[in-house]
């Protein structure tokens, strides 16, 4: 495995910044770059440990092709706990392609851009909740049949596609414009044990291997999967402990049914109960655990089934 450190900058603290890109070379002939990335939000760290172990697995293991990982895009971000970037408050999936006159963050999608994101043939973007949150779907962008071979039960298709995604700026922007095969995975994320999320990403992104040849093997036969095309995301309108009343990931949620309460972490007394404003719903995003929330603050995402297309 050859690792190269992309330095960016010098910080007024005297340290680099910089980025590493590592490069595991296949033995059994010609295939395509395969890059995967983590971490371009610094509080989704579960990506950086699924990118981590995939390369264990593989560093000894015969494939075609080659894979350029990222396990960390967003370095300052990654050590701060912190979804955008420290110094400047900047969400580095929003500024892509980034601008080298810009601002710190603009700076680092644009070497991001042109030392990873234009070098791949096939790119695997990996996200997770955040650090209260948990999620479990995966995009379906313009490789439809690689998405679904990460083995997720819902996948969701933006309307739009991947030209025009819910938000301008992110890495498949550059993908988009270059007809790159793009798989987008959320999973994982919040105060819960990572261990079964960073094992199946794991065998999530293997199997996309097999189905594109670069590993041998049948690929694994796919789970029962929904495909959603509108998520609506649900909000608590006040601040305190969230507790959490909704089905697990995966499950169904009926119109109306409660999702959570707000309680007063000083009087115990309920300030709100969030419920699902939907028809009827998948749950794809949610708190596992009692967390301190602010008003406004990610509470639950929800799947339309009544729009999507189902199995």
């Amino acid at each position: 495995m050859n690792v190269r450190r992309i330095s960016l900058t010098t910080l007024a603290n005297g340290g680099e910044l910089a980025v590493y890109l590592h490069e595991l070379g296949g033995t059994h002939g010609d295939g395509p770059t395969v890059g995967i990335c983590a971490a371009i939000h610094g509080d989704e760290p579960t990506g950086t440990r699924i990118v981590l172990q995939l390369a264990r697995r593989l560093a000894n293991r015969a494939f075609r092709g080659r894979l350029l990982l990222l396990p960390v895009a967003n370095p300052l971000g990654f050590e701060a706990m912190k979804r955008s970037t420290p110094l400047d408050a900047l969400n580095l999936n929003r500024v892509f392609p980034g601008n080298r006159e810009g601002w710190l963050t603009e700076q680092l999608a644009t070497v991001i851009t042109e030392a990873f994101l234009t070098k791949v043939d096939i790119l695997i973007d990996l996200h997770s909740g955040g650090a209260c949150q948990t999620v479990d779907y995966v995009y379906i962008l313009n490789a439809e049949n690689l998405s679904r071979s990460f083995g997720s039960r819902v996948l969701y298709r933006p309307h739009q596609g991947l030209s025009g995604t819910m938000f301008r700026g992110t890495a498949t922007t550059i993908t988009a414009e270059r007809g790159t095969p793009t798989v987008v995975v959320e999973l994982g994320g919040g105060q819960v044990d990572q261990r079964p999320y960073v094992a199946r990403g794991v065998e999530g992104i293997m199997n996309i291997l097999r189905a594109l040849n670069v590993v041998e093997g049948v690929p694994l036969e796919i789970p029962e999967q929904v495909v959603i095309n509108e998520i609506v995301t649900v909000r608590p309108h006040m601040g305190g402990l969230l507790e959490t009343a909704a089905p697990s990931l995966g499950q169904e949620v009926a119109g109306g049914e409660i999702l959570g309460r707000v309680l007063s972490p000083y009087t115990f007394e309920e300030l709100e109960v969030v419920r699902n404003p939907l028809g009827r719903g998948i749950m794809i995003l949610s708190h596992l655990t009692t967390d301190v929330v602010g008003p406004g603050d990610y509470g639950y995402m929800i799947g339309n089934l009544e729009s999507g297309e189902g199995r």
